[in-house]
């Protein structure tokens, strides 16, 4: 298993075996009571998610009515999970087996919105690395890594989102904005002559012009793609 390295990894079937005292029922008590500390420390030496099942508490039951385990389970690696952040395993109804069917289920219509589309040219905006630095650190999640990089992911899209809105959505406005002010600088220059004030205005909203048009282009040609 540890030789799979960081390798998209399913394991499944019947452990004969539970994980806790109370996955499995039973009028023999526990004279069976240690067999799950092996069970543990080779999920744990391999770094599996055992998640949660969904649809029945066991998996396994005798017919008795008394006598049920949780012997089946699904266990993944935590780069199974961050590809298929939304996987869960059901039990299905039993029928003449003893054992309740699993089904590992990954179905995209459970995946949420679609990932945000990064810009590459958003690194060309003024703060935008400080933003995403800060933005990163300040949030809080408890969890596995796996679990915390997928929860973060979620809440720098919405950040970026309301970012994205302030920063770059308003763009053609900006660039309007400026190119009536640069109007009213060269009528004024027509007429008279600048003051070293009204120059260093000048150059300032050409560049900004030429700066913010570049990177409105440049955000249109991606989008586009």
């Amino acid at each position: 298993m540890q030789a799979s390295g960081r390798e998209r990894v399913c394991v499944c079937g019947d452990f004969n075996v539970v994980r806790h005292a109370d996955e499995r029922r039973s009028t023999r008590g526990s004279q069976r009571s240690v067999d799950h500390i092996p069970f543990n420390r080779f999920i744990e030496d391999n770094n599996l998610v055992d998640l949660p099942l969904v649809g029945r508490k066991f998996t396994w039951f005798r017919g008795d009515g008394v006598s049920m385990s949780r012997l089946d389970r699904f266990l993944l690696s935590k780069e199974w999970c961050l590809t298929w952040p939304n996987c869960k395993q059901v039990a299905r109804l039993r029928g003449l087996s003893d054992h309740c069917p699993l089904v590992l289920s990954a179905n995209e219509e459970d995946w949420g919105p679609r990932p945000l589309r990064m810009l590459k040219c958003w690194k060309d905006v003024p703060g935008y690395k400080l933003f995403m630095k800060d933005k990163w650190n300040s949030f809080q999640v408890d969890g596995w890594s796996g679990y915390v990089i997928k929860e973060k992911l979620k809440m720098i899209k919405v950040a970026l989102k309301d970012w994205h809105t302030a920063h770059i959505q308003n763009l053609p406005n900006r660039i309007e904005s400026l190119k009536v002010r640069l109007s009213i600088l060269d009528q004024k220059g027509e007429e008279e002559d600048l003051s070293g004030v009204e120059l260093a205005e000048l150059h300032g909203v050409t560049a900004d012009i030429h700066s913010l048009s570049r990177l409105h282009t440049s955000i249109s040609w991606q989008q586009s793609r």
